[in-house]
């Protein structure tokens, strides 16, 4: 039975209680239609009040008959009641648009930027309705008690405690036992929670939906053919419009900004990174220079460039900055990384390790334990673009004591996983063939006279 039937039976008074139910919930969930039914509410109460004003002045001028009388009132009576539970009705209907009942927290926000008339400082309560995270990461606590941690952009609406809609960006949820059968709505279709931790990204441009779950299992479900998939443990889904399937393992990437310096020295196309799996071509981006630690190893990346500084008069040089463009990378979530993250940059001492080959692989690629340290640097989980790096003393004595001055640098993420073992952000930096920033660069500046 659809919304319109259910209304008119409603106020036709033939529903059963079930039916009764499936009508509160779906009013409870939608403002909309919460409208439609106050609407009919008011025109069924009007048309039952022009009904009893006919009745009563057929009576009035209709002889005595006293039995016919007592059913008239009896039915008077009835109506009444009607009339008055239907504005009932259609005032607490219109009541709870104004005051929608709150139905989940703002438990944390980082960095967050919002574009949401519902309230944005942590420990607010939130009523049903559309929020949207410019940047940042906010964790949304439902009644339900399930948790979910949202990764800037995001658009999301909050429908129930035990239902929300992600309409765009990243999303990990963890749902309890208290909270079992929660629906994660996307276009295409929606997800139904078992008791788990699982993750959704929607791209808004393509309408598509990707479902991991990191632990126990969910049920996904396509609109509109009513096919359903099962989830269990690292088992992955895309759905659209069209189409509802499983996905095997892979991975992708995206962008990147600028900086001027007094001297500075670029890679000149020198720079690339490597996988501990040693898998190459589609899996390497020449667009970035992607680094990432986890516990299940297969994933991790380092960083690797070379620049020639023959062209510097290091002697002449106070100070020297090495600057990197961070850029998201489009793989993994930040919720699975601690708050604060740490990266190593390493100089290559070792002179037959300063070169690499074409799609060198983890083995023959320079590597942390061929260089010394130069520095380190934080970059915080929810912040992906920015502008990082290190300038110390152990940099410019580095530079300084390269017998042939080209020099080789490693960078690691040091931080691991406070999760899981693998599926953390995947740090990106950009490389030289970045459309939009520039590669990694050494910043001099000069002894001033």
């Amino acid at each position: 039975m659809n919304n319109s039937e259910l209304i008119q039976q409603y106020l036709l008074g033939t529903l059963s209680d079930d039916q009764v139910t499936v009508l509160e919930d779906r009013l409870a969930a939608s403002q909309s239609l919460r409208r439609q039914f106050a609407k009919a509410a008011a025109v069924d109460a009007g048309l039952r009040d022009v009904a009893i004003e006919s009745s009563m002045e057929t009576n009035r001028s209709a002889p005595s008959q006293p039995v016919v009388a007592s059913w008239s009132w009896v039915t008077q009576g009835l109506l009444s009641l009607a009339i008055a539970a239907g504005l009932l009705l259609a005032v607490g209907v219109w009541t709870s648009v104004r005051q929608p009942s709150a139905i989940a927290s703002l438990q944390t926000s980082e960095n967050a930027a919002w574009e949401s008339s519902l309230p944005t400082t942590v420990g607010s309560r939130l009523p049903p309705g559309v929020m949207k995270l410019a940047t940042g990461i906010a964790t949304i606590a439902f009644d339900s008690g399930a948790t979910a941690t949202l990764e800037a952009p995001a658009e999301f609406q909050l429908l129930s405690p035990v239902r929300m809609s992600v309409r765009r960006g990243a999303a990990v949820l963890d749902v309890p036992e208290s909270a079992q059968g929660f629906v994660v709505e996307t276009p295409g279709g929606y997800a139904i929670d078992h008791g788990t931790q699982f993750a959704v990204s929607v791209n808004a441009d393509s309408q598509t939906s990707e479902f991991e779950v990191m632990q126990g299992e969910i049920s996904v479900h396509h609109a509109s053919s009513g096919k359903a998939l099962r989830l269990q443990d690292a088992e992955m889904a895309s759905l659209s419009s069209s189409d509802l399937s499983s996905r095997e393992d892979d991975r992708d990437a995206e962008q990147f900004t600028s900086d001027p310096a007094v001297i500075r020295v670029g890679t000149n196309g020198q720079c690339t990174y490597v996988i501990r799996n040693n898998r190459r071509g589609k899996w390497i981006d020449p667009e970035m220079l992607m680094v990432k630690q986890a516990d299940s190893r297969k994933w991790d990346t380092r960083a690797i460039f070379r620049m020639d500084l023959r062209d510097i008069d290091l002697s002449q040089m106070q100070s020297a900055r090495l600057r990197l463009n961070q850029v998201p990378s489009g793989k993994g979530f930040a919720s699975r990384l601690p708050p604060q993250n740490v990266f190593a940059v390493y100089g290559v001492t070792v002179p037959d390790r300063e070169i690499w080959v074409d799609d060198p692989t983890w083995e023959d690629a320079p590597d942390i334990d061929d260089g010394v340290l130069l520095g380190r640097f934080e970059i915080p989980r929810s912040q992906q673009t920015g502008t990082f790096g290190i300038q110390t003393q152990e940099l410019l004595d580095f530079l300084r004591s390269d017998l042939d001055q080209q020099v080789t640098f490693v960078v690691v993420r040091e931080t691991r996983l406070i999760e899981g073992s693998d599926r953390g952000l995947v740090h990106a930096f950009a490389s030289d063939s970045h459309p939009e920033r520039s590669g990694p660069l050494l910043e001099f500046s000069p002894i001033q006279p």
